[in-house]
């Protein structure tokens, strides 16, 4: 991931949500971190939408 603070952002994100730490490590992964990001917002869209 190029952008450090969306890096940053997704991480906090990542935690917030209480997932796995597999799935920090994978964002220093170029190939994993856009599918990581991109599920993270997944997640939160349906979150949103469950509160």
């Amino acid at each position: 991931m190029t952008d450090q603070k969306r890096k940053i952002d997704t991480i906090r994100s990542i935690k917030s949500l209480q997932l796995s730490n597999a799935l920090i490590i994978g964002l220093n992964d170029a190939k994993q971190a856009e599918s990581i990001a991109e599920a993270i917002r997944s997640l939160q869209n349906l979150t949103e939408q469950w509160n």
